[in-house]
């Protein structure tokens, strides 16, 4: 019986399930010290907190995230619809532009438009060179709404026009021949059909919302992940950000139920050959007006604040021969690249432990292991830099052993705590993209090589990595994209004296240096845009593929 349970036991430990549980254990501790800490006694600073801004915070972050999730969800609807649906000059490289927002870090585009909305900015003067005496506020929570809209609502975007190029032109024609209108089609047969992609792509937006912190400190607009820095820097009580903390993850799993809610148990899944539906041509005034729309969106979402940043440049281009921008630069590639292969690397782990038969067992560790993405940077830091503090004065004794001049935070003072938090907040981003390239090939392939003896690890270099080599590609593009412009995360646990472009960008702007700040910020944007062009331009079977 013993000698059973160990080879059955032994059957199952190998590459895959261990770094896969060890994952798991790593990226749930540090959550689970933050529920710990809510059982300490309140400070004055959180009594306060609690009798005077909680519900402030609460009734700001509520606004933000509905308004934000709404019209991104508009916007991003919308541009989906005309560049699917419809043919016009200039289509194809406008349905790539709409994309493009998502190299602008928000942060970036609040800075850039609070300066040319001040009186000396660039609109403003425009304005009043025209005699028209106009003067926009947009450090308010309409102009936090205004930044996160523009810069956000592409994922809506590519989740609706990725959903309206597989709807089936069946379901179109049958409505029309039952007589119904154009706007009941709408209504009634292609939106709900929309419906799971709408709601996907608002998540990711409030979530991104959530996290951000550049933008909602800069306007100061008192959100959750303002309040949380606020009670950590200023007021300097670590119990009343994890307070603060726990309450936003609340509010993200309530984000998220909701979302279950709706959804439901409905699929919308198509199990038959369908025929695609033919775009249309234009014509009359719509000809005009919708193409205008989109690239009215396009410029104000992504070419005027380059626009803008580029006419700083060129009053601050000696920047890029300063020896510590060079510095910059390779901090941000290093820290960005080395992350991106842990996280490719885990998630791969993760995608081989999923396949074959499924278990409880496998579902709790991945739901665990793809916990992050759902929770705010500013969170995951306060965990991450609490458990790693822990940990240190837990090992004290053994790096001292070692060395005398050790310092008693050895591991919080490195670079291995900020790339441990990029690993757990991005790890779902990874790991969906290699699950669904795991999906199209199936597992006979895999299934054959096991049947021919071959190990799981000779299997996965000579097999699957060949098959699912584009959905790994994706992986870590999509992946680097997000860690080089993390700003949360690299501000707080960051070593000392360690800036990367995010941090310094967002260190120029805390100090009114707007024009400094131009040549780091568009490196980054520059960056993020080449990533996003290998993205859906990259070559797959020799042939080019590129967003239609």
């Amino acid at each position: 019986m013993c000698d059973y349970m160990f080879n059955k036991i032994k059957h199952h430990i190998n590459v895959f399930s261990v770094t896969s549980i060890l994952a798991a254990f790593f990226i749930v501790l540090p959550l689970f010290n933050i529920l710990l800490e809510l059982f300490t006694a309140p400070s004055s600073a959180w009594l306060h907190i609690r009798e005077h801004l909680l519900a402030g915070y609460v009734i700001n972050t509520i606004i933000l995230i509905v308004a934000v999730g709404v019209f991104s969800g508009i916007i991003g609807t919308f541009s989906a619809y005309v560049v699917t649906r419809f043919e016009f000059k200039g289509r194809k490289v406008l349905s790539w532009f709409l994309i493009l927002p998502l190299a602008m870090p928000s942060y970036i585009a609040a800075y850039v438009y609070a300066d040319m909305t001040s009186y000396t900015g660039t609109f403003s003067r425009f304005m009043r060179s025209l005699h028209i005496p106009l003067s926009i506020d947009i450090m308010s929570m309409p102009g936090v709404i205004f930044i996160f809209v523009l810069t956000l609502y592409p994922y809506v975007y590519l989740m609706v026009k990725g959903a309206l190029s597989k709807q089936s032109a069946s379901f179109i024609e049958n409505a029309r021949l039952l007589g119904a209108s154009k706007v009941r089609i709408l209504v009634t047969v292609v939106l709900p059909l929309l419906r799971p992609a709408m709601i996907a792509g608002m998540l990711l937006v409030v979530l991104e919302t959530l996290n951000d912190y550049g933008v909602v400190a800069y306007f100061n607009i008192r959100v959750f992940s303002f309040a949380i820095f606020d009670a950590w820097f200023r007021l300097g009580d670590i119990v009343s950000a994890i307070r603060l903390s726990a309450i936003l993850m609340i509010i993200v799993f309530a984000v998220v139920f909701i979302e279950r809610m709706i959804r439901g148990k409905r699929r919308y899944t198509i199990h038959i050959k369908t025929k695609p539906i033919e775009r249309v041509y234009l014509k009359g005034y719509k000809k005009i007006v919708l193409p205008a729309i989109l690239w009215v969106i396009m410029a104000f979402a992504f070419f005027v604040p380059v626009a803008q940043l580029l006419w700083y440049a060129t009053k601050t281009y000696p920047l890029l021969f300063d020896l510590n921008f060079i510095y910059l630069v390779i901090n941000s590639l290093s820290v960005a690249l080395t992350a991106t292969f842990l996280i490719v690397f885990i998630a791969l782990m993760l995608a081989n432990f999923n396949r074959g038969r499924q278990s409880s067992f496998k579902k709790s560790l991945l739901k665990i292991t793809n916990l992050g993405y759902a929770i705010p940077g500013a969170v995951i830091a306060v965990a991450v830099l609490v458990f790693f503090i822990d940990a240190d004065t837990t090992f004290y004794s053994i790096y001292h052993w070692f060395n005398e001049d050790s310092p008693r935070l050895l591991m919080t003072s490195s670079l291995l705590m900020l790339i441990f938090a990029y690993v757990l907040r991005f790890m779902a981003i990874g790991y969906n993209s290699i699950e669904a390239s795991y999906d199209k090939i199936g597992e006979k392939f895999t299934e054959a090589a096991y049947l021919l003896k071959t190990s799981k690890l000779k299997t996965l270099l000579s097999i699957d990595l060949p098959l699912i080599k584009s959905g790994l590609i994706s992986a870590a593009i999509i992946v680097f994209i997000d860690v080089i412009k993390e700003l949360p995360l690299t501000l707080i646990l960051r070593p000392t004296n360690y800036e990367t472009l995010a941090s310094q960008v967002y260190k120029f702007a805390r100090e009114e240096m707007l024009q400094e700040a131009a040549i780091p910020s568009l490196v980054m944007i520059s960056l993020s845009s080449l990533a996003i062009y290998i993205f859906t331009h990259r070559k797959k079977k020799g042939v080019v593929k590129h967003v239609r």
